[in-house]
C-alpha cells in the first residue's frame, strides 16, 4: 500500500517536472525558433507573436503543477509563494480596479498578459530540475541552436531578421529585445548547471558575441557583469578569484577595442556615448515624466497616465502604476531574495546549482529594473520562481498544512 502511494507520488512529481521543462522550452527556445522562421519568410505567423498564445495554452497545465508537487505526501508551500502571490494579487487588483474606471484598454491588456507571464514563468522556474541529464542536454542543445542561428545569419555585426528573408507577417516579428530575453534565460539555465570552468569560459564568449550581434545592450551588459559574480560564487580558493578578476578586467579593457575594429557600426557602441543615443535620451525623458507623476501622486501613483509603451524604463514604473506600496513591496521582495541568496547560497552547506540559478536571475532582474526595463519585466517572475525552487529543494522555510517551520 505504502509502495503504491510512493510510486503514485513519484509519478506526479515526474509529470510536474516534465510540464515545467516543456513550458520552458516552448516559451524561450521555442519562441526564438518560431520568430526566426517567421523572419526568414519560412512560415506565416500562425500563432501571432507566439508568446501570448502559448502562455494562455500553458496556464492550466502549469497551474496544476502547483497542486501536484508533493513532499512526503503533502503539498508544499514556501514563503516565496506567499510573497510573490501577494504581489500578483495586488497587481491584478490594481489593474482590474483601473479597468472599471476606464483606464487605457491597451495598457490593461498588456498588464493582464504580464500577470499571466509572471504566473507561468514563476511556476516553470519553481519546478525546474537542473540535475536531470535529459533537461541539461535539451537546454544545451537549445542554446547551441540559438547561437548558431545568430552567428550564421548575422550581417555587418547585426542579427537582423530583415536580412533573413521576406517575412509573411512582419507585424508579428519580435524585436531584438524578445530574442535577447529568450537567449539570456536559456544561457543562465545552462550556465547554472555547468561545473567546468573551461566550459563556462566558452559559454561566456559565445553569449557575449551573440548578444552583441542581437544588439540588445541592456542584456549584454547584464551578462558581462554576471560573469565575475558567477565565478566568485563558484570559486573555492583565492587563486581562482584573482584569476577571475584579472580575466574580466582584461576582457573589459581589450574586448571593446577588438570588436570595434570588426563591427564599427553596431548600436552597442552607443553605450560609450549615451549623450548621442536616441534611446538613452528618450528613456531619460520618460524617467523625468515618471518623477513628475510621482511628485504629483506620491502615494497612489497614477495608473496608465502615459501613452501605451511610454512608461519609465526602470523600477519607477512600479511607483507610477502600483503606487508607493507596490513599489516598496516589489523592491523589498527582490532585495530580500538577493540578500538571502548572497548570504546563504554561497556557503558549502547551501551551495547548489539551484542557488546559483536563482542568484543569477535575481541579479539580472535587479540590474534591468534599475537601468532599462519596466516593473513587469519577465525576469522578475523567473527570479522569484527559481528562488522558490531553491527554498523547496533545500528545505528552507516550508509551510505545510498551515504550519511554518525550518527543516
Amino acid at each position: 500500500m505504502q509502495a503504491g502511494a510512493a510510486q503514485y507520488r513519484n509519478h506526479r512529481i515526474t509529470s510536474s517536472l516534465g510540464m515545467a521543462h516543456f513550458g520552458f522550452f516552448l516559451l524561450f527556445p521555442g519562441f526564438f525558433v518560431y520568430q526566426t522562421l517567421i523572419g526568414m519568410g519560412a512560415m506565416s505567423a500562425y500563432l501571432g507573436g507566439y508568446f501570448a498564445v502559448v502562455s494562455i495554452a500553458l496556464v492550466v497545465p502549469l497551474g496544476l503543477t502547483y497542486c501536484t508537487v508533493p513532499s512526503d505526501g503533502k503539498s508544499q508551500l514556501t514563503l516565496g509563494d506567499l510573497g510573490f502571490g501577494l504581489f500578483l494579487t495586488y497587481f491584478l487588483a490594481i489593474v482590474l480596479l483601473n479597468a472599471v474606471f476606464g483606464a487605457n484598454g491597451t495598457i490593461i491588456r498588456t498588464h493582464l498578459l504580464s500577470i499571466l507571464y509572471f504566473f507561468n514563468i514563476y511556476l516553470i522556474f519553481k519546478n525546474i530540475d537542473l540535475s536531470g541529464s535529459k533537461a541539461k542536454f535539451l537546454s544545451q542543445t537549445s542554446l547551441v541552436l540559438m547561437s548558431s542561428l545568430i552567428l550564421f545569419y548575422a550581417r555587418d555585426g547585426s542579427f537582423n531578421l530583415g536580412y533573413l528573408g521576406d517575412p509573411k507577417s512582419p507585424e508579428s516579428v519580435a524585436t531584438y529585445q524578445g530574442f535577447a530575453r529568450s537567449y539570456v534565460v536559456t544561457f543562465v539555465v545552462v550556465l547554472a548547471c555547468t561545473s567546468s570552468i573551461l566550459a563556462r569560459v566558452a559559454l561566456y564568449g559565445v553569449a557575449v558575441v551573440a548578444l552583441f550581434l542581437i544588439g540588445s545592450r541592456s542584456e549584454l551588459v547584464a551578462v558581462v557583469l554576471l560573469i565575475p559574480v558567477v565565478e566568485l560564487y563558484r570559486a573555492r580558493n583565492g587563486l581562482h578569484m584573482i584569476t577571475v578578476v584579472l580575466l574580466v578586467v582584461s576582457i573589459l579593457w581589450n574586448g571593446p577595442k577588438f570588436m570595434l575594429e570588426i563591427f564599427p557600426d553596431s548600436r552597442v557602441w552607443e553605450l560609450f556615448d549615451l549623450s548621442h543615443s536616441q534611446s538613452a535620451n528618450a528613456r531619460h525623458d520618460l524617467t523625468q515624466r515618471a518623477l513628475r507623476t510621482i511628485a504629483e501622486h506620491p502615494v497612489l501613483g497614477d495608473y496608465g497616465s502615459y501613452p501605451p509603451g511610454e512608461y519609465a524604463h526602470n523600477i519607477l514604473s512600479a511607483w507610477v502604476d502600483l503606487g508607493f506600496f507596490g513599489f516598496v513591496y516589489m523592491l523589498t521582495m527582490l532585495l530580500r531574495t538577493a540578500i538571502i541568496l548572497l548570504t546563504q547560497g554561497r556557503s558549502k552547506r547551501q551551495s547548489s546549482d539551484e542557488a546559483l540559478l536563482a542568484w543569477s536571475l535575481v541579479f539580472i532582474a535587479l540590474f534591468l529594473l534599475f537601468t532599462a526595463k519596466n516593473f513587469d519585466d519577465m525576469f522578475t517572475g523567473a527570479a522569484m520562481g527559481a528562488f522558490a525552487c531553491y527554498c523547496r529543494r533545500n528545505n528552507r522555510r516550508v509551510i505545510t498544512t498551515g504550519e511554518s517551520h525550518y527543516r
